[in-house]
């Protein structure tokens, strides 16, 4: 099974950013179950509390990824919540080439 780092930086605007916060969360409760997960964590910037990132890993092939899962009801939802709240996204896909640090 291929494996895939998926990155998406979120700035909202400083008057709804707590809001989006928890849409953003809510979203990883959803995501949380979709089956090739392997991780997912949600950061917020300390000094632009505005702007977030997360950080998922994938067990899927990266056209199937964007062509099955991209197509689900809840993410064509969160598609229209980016814009109905304006919120920028900054997307990347990485693949992996080495591992360190502890295993667990």
């Amino acid at each position: 099974m291929e494996q895939f780092t998926l990155t998406v930086k979120f700035t909202a605007k400083t008057g709804n950013h707590e809001k989006f916060k928890q849409e953003l969360l809510n979203l990883f409760d959803i995501i949380n179950e979709e089956e090739n997960l392997v991780n997912a964590t949600v950061h917020q910037n300390i000094q632009k509390p505005e702007e977030f990132l997360v950080y998922e890993i994938w067990n899927d092939n990266v056209e199937h990824f964007l062509n099955v899962h991209f197509k689900k009801p809840y993410v064509q939802a969160w598609d229209q919540l980016l814009l109905d709240m304006d919120v920028e996204r900054e997307p990347s896909i990485y693949k992996p080439i080495g591992k360190y640090g502890k295993q667990k």
